[in-house]
């Protein structure tokens, strides 16, 4: 993907076992007041969403790395997962996408603001040897500031269809919440967002959304998966500098770009 979608914090392994507490709803949860001695996610949504705001405060995040992944479900139930996936690196005002085929680096993606805080677009493809770049306010920064864009799904917590029970999710003791996505901005009534928080951080370890319906297909939907989150990762100073390798052509298409090597390769 040359264009930046608003990223949204997502996704879903259908191979991932949910164990959900009876199906119990936030509503009827929160008729139920937290013991001194329950844990902080049995209380009632809003304190929820206090707790996991103040840690998010409490964090001091400066930036951000995760990764995110597409799962392909068929209408029998059958997954495949995509070898394309991202790699993200964002900040309070910028963010760098890695695109990889497999374990091949296929292309840097920048989204940085420039002088008047207009957002700038560069991409460099290493499968094509191009790069292309697209001036200011042309670029589409989604994901503006990493605390604010968790706080989202935070707060959307009183609205959630039911809690997600404890489970381990990379080694870490999480617990979540599910809510279909139709109640908030322009979304497909078949999606269905999740979001698990580590129970001792408070910060969310994983976001889905799944039921993402595929244009021309209606037997194929996806699921986009976003893991494995660092939180202040110390990054190269230059993580947020695009750079283009020499050698490279500018928005050159890439098949005209192939018949002149396998022209040369002869």
């Amino acid at each position: 993907m040359l264009r930046r979608r608003s990223v949204q914090w997502m996704a879903a392994a259908a191979a991932v076992v949910f164990v959900v507490l009876g199906g119990l709803s936030f509503r009827s949860h929160s008729s139920h007041p937290r013991g001194k001695s329950d844990p902080w996610w049995l209380g009632p949504p809003s304190a929820w969403a206090a707790e996991v705001n103040a840690a998010l405060s409490q964090a001091g995040i400066k930036g951000v790395t995760c990764r995110e992944q597409i799962l392909h479900v068929a209408a029998d139930g059958s997954t495949h997962m995509s070898s394309t996936w991202n790699k993200f690196y964002v900040s309070k005002d910028s963010y760098r996408r890695d695109i990889y085929d497999g374990d091949v680096l296929r292309e840097f993606q920048w989204y940085i603001p420039d002088a008047k805080g207009l957002t700038t677009f560069t991409s460099v493809r290493f499968d094509t040897r191009t790069y292309y770049t697209a001036g200011p306010g042309t670029g589409s920064f989604g994901d503006a500031d990493p605390i604010e864009r968790m706080r989202f799904y935070v707060n959307l917590i009183d609205k959630a269809d039911r809690m997600l029970g404890t489970q381990s999710i990379e080694g870490r003791p999480c617990v979540g919440f599910e809510i279909r996505a139709s109640k908030y901005g322009n979304n497909p009534d078949t999606r269905v967002d999740r979001i698990w928080f580590d129970t001792q951080t408070k910060l969310p370890v994983r976001i889905e959304a799944a039921g993402l319906p595929v244009t021309g297909d209606p037997s194929l939907t996806t699921t986009w998966i976003q893991d494995q989150f660092d939180y202040n990762p110390v990054l190269p100073a230059d993580t947020f500098t695009p750079q283009i390798p020499e050698g490279f052509t500018f928005n050159a298409r890439p098949d005209e770009l192939r018949a002149k090597m396998q022209e040369s390769a002869k």
